[in-house]
């Protein structure tokens, strides 16, 4: 007999909110990580930018998840430049990602 899971939180706990809160942890790990990488920067150069300490972006970088809420992932994504907006229209839920410049500059030319 084998168990099939959607994902590999679902093994973790048979509460189905807590796997997805999980799930979507790791996802913006994951997500932080290949920006911090995509823009060259060392530890210590991703702990300036997200305004957190050298050893919580190893911890980051390392999928320490339990060490990261979501509020927390949300605010040092947006510390380099990006931001989901959620958008709910016609009975479907949609999600954009911003850059935080983007932004800026709507705001300014409003």
């Amino acid at each position: 007999m084998a168990l099939e899971y959607s994902n590999i939180f679902d093994a973790l706990t048979e509460d189905a909110a807590e796997a997805s809160e999980l799930q979507t942890r790791s996802d913006l790990m994951i997500a932080i990580r290949d920006i911090v990488n995509a823009k060259g920067w060392d530890q210590k150069q991703a702990a300036t930018a997200m305004g957190i300490t050298q050893p919580r972006v190893s911890d980051l970088v390392n999928g320490r998840i339990e060490k990261f809420s979501i509020d927390k992932l949300m605010t040092c994504l947006y510390k380099i430049g990006f931001r989901f907006k959620p958008q709910f229209e016609n009975g479907q839920l949609t999600m954009s990602v911003q850059s935080v410049a983007q932004m800026q500059n709507h705001a300014v030319m409003a």
